[in-house]
C-alpha cells in the first residue's frame, strides 16, 4: 500500500495515515485484509467510534484508508459500497487576536521559535509546509513564498511582508541554514513537524491558555483576519490553497466583522437611560 499510495504522489502525511490504519484493522483481526470481510470492517468503525472514543475527522481518515485499499489495490469494492462517512460538525475555527498572537510569540524564549509562529501567522501556510520551505522558495524581489507540493500537491505563492523579510534575514545571519529554513538535527534536513508542535505546546504551559493552541491556530487566525478587513474570499482560498471554496467560507462565522456594526441592547439601554 505504501508504494500504492507514494507512486500515485500521494502526501508524505496521508501515506502514513493510510498504512497506519490499514495495519491497525489487520492487526485488530489478526488477518490479512483481503481476508476480511464487509461485517468486519464496519464492526471495526463501530469499535473506533464507541471504544477508541475517535472522533468524525478520525473516522473518516480510516474510512478513506480502507476505501482506497479495497477500491484500488484489493480491487473489491463491494466491501465498502455501504460505508457512510460520519457527518463533520459544522464548527467554528477557533482563532486568536492579533493582540494574543502578539502575546505568544514574545512569550517564546528564542528567535527561531519567534519567526516560525511569526511565518505561520503572517502566511497562513500549514505546519508541513512550513518546515519545508527553502531558501529559494523566499522571492525578495516579488515579495512571496513559493510553497511547493503543497497538501493536494499543488504549487502555490504567498504573500511575503515586509517585516517578515526583514525577520528572515535577521534568522539567516544568526542560523544560517544552507538549504530549508528550519532545518532538523542536520542542516541538510527539515525540521520535524512535532519539534513545532512542541514548541508550542510549551508555550501553552507557560502562558497557561485556556483554550489550545496548535499551528492551525495561526492558520485559521490569519484567514479570519483577512476575512474581516475586507479582503476577497477568492483571494483568501488560493492563499490557504483550499482545492474547495467551502473550506474557505467557514472564516466567515470566525470573523466579527457583521458583529461590529450591531447595536448590544445592554449597551443602548445603558446611553439612553444614564
Amino acid at each position: 500500500m505504501y508504494m500504492h499510495l507514494s507512486y500515485r504522489n500521494y502526501s508524505e502525511h496521508t501515506v502514513r495515515n493510510y498504512v497506519k490504519e490499514m495495519n491497525h484493522l489487520c492487526r485488530y483481526y489478526q488477518s490479512n485484509p483481503e481476508n476480511i470481510n464487509e461485517q468486519q470492517i464496519q464492526h471495526y468503525l463501530f469499535y473506533l467510534s464507541e471504544t477508541k472514543k475517535f472522533g468524525p475527522n478520525k473516522l473518516t481518515v480510516a474510512m478513506a484508508s480502507f476505501t482506497y485499499f479495497y477500491c484500488n489495490i484489493a480491487k473489491t469494492p463491494e466491501k465498502i459500497k455501504r460505508l457512510r462517512s460520519p457527518r463533520i460538525p459544522d464548527r467554528v475555527p477557533f482563532v486568536l487576536a492579533p493582540q494574543q498572537v502578539f502575546q505568544f510569540i514574545e512569550a517564546l524564549p528564542k528567535f527561531r521559535d519567534k519567526v516560525i509562529i511569526q511565518l505561520l501567522y503572517s502566511t497562513g501556510i500549514r505546519v508541513s509546509e512550513c518546515v519545508h520551505v527553502r531558501k529559494q522558495d523566499i522571492n525578495e524581489h516579488r515579495m512571496v513564498i513559493r510553497i511547493p507540493n503543497g497538501k493536494g500537491q499543488k504549487d502555490r505563492y504567498v504573500p511575503l511582508s515586509p517585516m517578515m523579510l526583514q525577520q528572515l534575514e535577521l534568522y539567516d545571519k544568526q542560523y544560517n541554514p544552507e538549504d530549508y529554513i528550519f532545518y532538523g538535527r542536520k542542516k541538510a534536513e527539515p525540521m520535524c513537524r512535532a519539534t513545532v508542535n512542541r514548541i508550542i505546546r510549551n508555550a501553552n504551559f507557560v502562558l497557561k491558555t485556556k483554550e489550545t493552541i496548535t499551528p492551525h491556530t495561526f492558520r485559521h487566525s490569519f484567514a479570519t483576519m483577512l476575512t474581516e478587513e475586507g479582503e476577497n474570499l477568492y483571494t483568501v482560498q488560493k492563499i490557504l490553497g483550499h482545492k474547495s471554496f467551502h473550506s474557505t467560507l467557514r472564516y466567515i462565522k470566525a470573523a466579527k466583522t457583521e458583529l461590529k456594526s450591531c447595536v448590544n441592547p445592554l449597551d443602548k439601554i445603558y446611553a439612553d437611560n444614564v
